[in-house]
């Protein structure tokens, strides 16, 4: 196998052009980016992180940034740490006459949709305007901990640095169950607002079995799975291509 064939396979990529991808999309908002990203995963989940911006961007919302550290945009790259130490966006859209506005956050602990006294933390949720809550009573040792209810999470994306596989697949319907038990039907829930479906977001490239898992899927659940990220991202998230997206209570197409 060839040099270029074998780069095109890879579901890695090279730390300089995520960098680029990461200030070209700080620049677009007018800051700075500290950059704490020590593995590739993380650089792959922080550019994913602004594709779901860049979804609702080209959905017609207005994105704004919030919660600047020391004037620098800081991503969550672990589920480590409170939400009020690092920044997040703030997307507006109009319904009627009324303002509507949701919060893109990252790696925000989520309470699961089948029992309170249970949570998990996604890649990406897009929540209710101003809904973090912080206790100091989740932990034995007292240490805060934020945390989002179930009934103000919209929809939340999973971001794997993985060419796919059959389990990664299926273990991402356990999230769905877990934290939005409501799109186990193929209707979901219908928002006022556009939403991204529940979606899961992948590095590498597919083959044969599971390009059939992820069809399967996608038709039983309101859900995306995307595939070859590295390399099809900007096509997927794309003026022409972001309706192929499926949003949260929209039917599958196929």
């Amino acid at each position: 196998m060839g040099t270029n064939q074998t780069k095109k396979a890879s579901p890695f990529k090279e730390f300089a052009l995520f960098e680029k991808e990461i200030t070209d999309f700080a620049n677009k908002y007018k800051t700075i980016v500290v950059n704490q990203a020590k593995r590739t995963s993380e650089y792959f989940e922080m550019t994913c992180f602004n594709y779901i911006v860049r979804f609702y961007e080209l959905n017609g919302y207005s994105l704004e940034v919030k919660n600047l550290q020391s004037d620098k945009y800081r991503y969550k790259c672990s589920p480590a740490g409170i939400q009020s130490n690092f920044s997040h966006f703030e997307a507006t859209t109009k319904v009627g006459k009324r303002k509507i506005s949701f919060e893109i956050q990252h790696n925000l602990a989520v309470q699961s949709s089948q029992d309170n006294l249970l949570f998990t933390s996604p890649d990406i949720s897009v929540i209710k305007k101003g809904k973090v809550k912080y206790t100091n009573e989740y932990y034995e040792t007292k240490t805060t901990f934020s945390f989002v209810e179930n009934k103000d999470l919209m929809t939340f994306c999973e971001v794997k640095q993985f060419n796919p596989f059959p389990e990664l697949l299926f273990n991402f319907i356990g999230v769905l169950n877990e934290l939005k038990v409501e799109y186990m039907t193929n209707s979901g829930e219908t928002h006022i607002s556009a939403h991204i479906a529940p979606s899961l977001m992948i590095s590498g490239k597919p083959n044969k079995q599971t390009t059939t898992i992820k069809k399967s899927l996608e038709n039983r659940y309101c859900i995306n799975i995307i595939y070859d990220l590295f390399y099809n991202a900007t096509f997927t998230f794309s003026k022409g291509n972001i309706n192929d997206l499926r949003k949260a209570g929209q039917k599958p197409s196929h």
